[in-house]
């Protein structure tokens, strides 16, 4: 993962703040440059030019909330620059999700930062919100900002990847292997196996067969995925890739309850799967897991 321009998405609010922290840490790893962009919002009636020139004190509030974006780029630049490290910041209009994607493109940006939640970007996780769109579309990886708790530092030590057995993807862990690289972060891939409510008509020699079976397919297939990796970069990957099956009625809360309880900093998972369909899978575990998630998500497509 080659982080040379990071694209951090802004509403002002705090969740915005805390991603702007994640983006000074990757810039600070990567030595890439951050580009701020602030959307201002508009409604639809008001993306005609001509409604909006007759509609003065819309135009008031408009120039006003450009002064107040701009006053807080130049704060944020002057921060920056001190910590050497560049910034541009960008004012948009329109439909935020459409604008970030669109503007991501032509930046040639490398990944997307932004709030877990804000001022109408993730406030309800709900398809159709701005940030989802993003996810949903974005051809590069969108980090989704959360504070794993009170006063604690920015900093990925401890990276889970869920993988799904049922699909050869991987780009999930691949990304997660480059940013351990980054960080010296330890790696673990999560087999969430799901239980229906006959599970526990089971006995329990048959479960544990099962999860058995599972660890050995998820370590088999990790380790197929870390030689292929060495092998393209020319070296071992540190502390290699620790595998971990876990079970419950949904896979997106027992991976994010797994995460809890190991003290994770980041989850890293595709948006989509690599099938023919090409089978949307945000909307469902990705997007649970993004709410549920007690730490930062990166969410990538394949």
């Amino acid at each position: 993962m080659d982080i040379k321009r990071i694209l951090w998405a802004t509403d002002g609010s705090g969740e915005a703040d805390l991603a702007l922290e994640y983006a000074k840490y990757l810039a600070k790893l990567s030595g890439a440059e951050i580009i701020g962009v602030h959307v201002i919002p508009l409604p639809v009636q008001l993306l005609f030019e001509s409604l909006r020139e007759e509609d003065k004190e819309f135009r008031e509030w408009e120039l006003k909330a450009e002064r107040r974006v701009s006053d807080g780029f130049v704060e944020v630049r002057n921060k920056l620059l001190h910590a050497g490290i560049k910034f541009d910041g960008v004012i948009l209009k329109g439909i935020p999700g459409d604008k970030i994607r669109e503007f991501s493109r032509l930046r040639k940006a490398d990944i997307i930062v932004m709030g877990k939640q804000g001022h109408g970007l993730i406030e309800s996780l709900m398809i159709g919100s701005e940030t989802v769109k993003v996810l949903k579309s974005s051809h590069i990886p969108v980090l989704a900002a959360k504070n794993s708790g009170p006063g604690k530092e920015v900093e990925i030590s401890n990276i889970v990847v869920p993988i799904d057995l049922a699909d050869e993807n991987e780009t999930a862990l691949n990304c997660a292997l480059d940013l351990a690289g980054m960080t010296g972060a330890g790696v673990t891939a999560v087999y969430a196996l799901r239980l229906d409510m006959y599970a526990q008509d089971l006995p329990a020699s048959a479960l544990d067969i099962v999860i058995k079976q599972s660890a050995k397919e998820l370590r088999e297939r990790t380790d197929q995925i870390m030689t292929r990796y060495e092998s393209s970069h020319g070296s071992p990957v540190k502390g290699g890739i620790k595998t971990e099956v876990i079970h419950g009625l949904s896979p997106a809360i027992s991976v994010a309850n797994y995460a809890a309880r190991n003290n994770a900093d980041l989850i890293v998972i595709n948006t989509h799967a690599r099938t023919g369909l090409k089978r949307l899978v945000l909307g469902s575990v990705t997007e649970r897991m993004i709410q549920e998630s007690p730490c930062s998500v990166l969410s990538l497509r394949p």
